[in-house]
This record gives C-alpha cells, structure tokens and sequence, in this order.
C-alpha cells in the first residue's frame, strides 16, 4: 500500500509541474490553478496510478505477449486518465459548484471534462511516464522508509483536510 501512495504522491507532484508547463506555454504566464495547497496535482496522479495498478494485477499476469501488454498499457493509460478526468471534474462541480477545466472549448470536443485529443494525450503521456520513468520512481520508492510514508501521508491527509475545510 505504501508504494502505491508514494506512486501518487510523486506523479502528483510531476503533474503539478506539466501542468506549470502547459499554461506557460499555453497563456505565456504562470496559471495558479492548483486543488490542495501542495505542489501537487492529485488528478494526474491518480489517472497513472489507477493504469499502474492495473498494469501490475492485471495486464502483467494475463497477457505474456510483451507489444500486446504494451499496447494493452497504452488503452489503459488512456482511460485511467479519462476516468480521473470524469470523476475529478464532475465531483469537484457537484460538491462546489464551479468548473475546474472545460473541453467544450477545444475543437472535436462536447463533453466538459473528457475530450479524445486532450484526454488521449495526457494518457500518452502517462504511458510514456509508466514505461520510461517508473522503473526509476520504483527503485526510488523502496528506498523510502515507512516513517517517512508515514509522514508524508499525514501532511497530505492535513492538506486536504486544510484545503476543502474538513473539521476534525
């Protein structure tokens, strides 16, 4: 279980700073648009992380065939990243009444929070980050001690706690 927070945290935090990137690139000037408080966008790591986790008790065990698990990787990380996208952006609107994005604005696009072309390339993206970079944050991950999990889940539980106004 810790490993998967820790995949969450630290894709979290690299979605945070692709989606600095985009709006500089985008609007030529940084965009606060963040949910918590902390450098991290909890959407785009749970769009790879919910891809991992199916990768690793699904595609790793039922499909041997290495290009056809890739591929089945690739579909997955697409809708994983739909699916974040969907529940993120509709639950946000239900429970505060406001749009954190809008697709209707992008061409081919008529649903709100899900949209083939930018959904497909975050999902390609979260391919690309499970195939290249996840090796990496795996090593990374069992050198993080359990106290220190510990801790961050506790700041993270804090943030969100601070963030949306939860009384204890």
């Amino acid at each position: 279980m810790k490993k998967y927070f820790i995949y969450l945290l630290i894709y979290s935090f690299g979605g945070f700073v692709l989606e600095r990137i985009i709006n500089l690139i985008a609007f030529g000037e940084w965009v606060e648009n963040r949910v918590l408080l902390g450098p991290y966008q909890p959407l785009y790591g749970a769009g790879i992380l919910m891809a991992i986790i199916v990768y690793d008790f699904v595609l790793e065990k039922y499909i041997s065939n290495k290009k056809l698990r890739t591929f089945a990787l690739l579909v997955t990380a697409i809708i994983t990243t739909g699916i974040s996208e969907a529940v993120t952006g509709f639950g946000y609107e239900f429970l505060y009444g406001t749009s954190l994005w809008d697709y209707n604005l992008f061409f081919t696009c008529n649903l709100k929070y899900i949209c083939v072309i930018p959904t497909s390339l975050f999902g390609i993206l979260s391919f690309l980050a499970i195939y290249f970079i996840h090796p990496y944050i795996k090593m990374f991950e069992k050198a993080v001690s359990n106290n220190v999990a510990k801790i961050l889940f506790i700041l993270f539980v804090i943030d969100i706690i601070v963030t949306f106004g939860f009384i204890l």
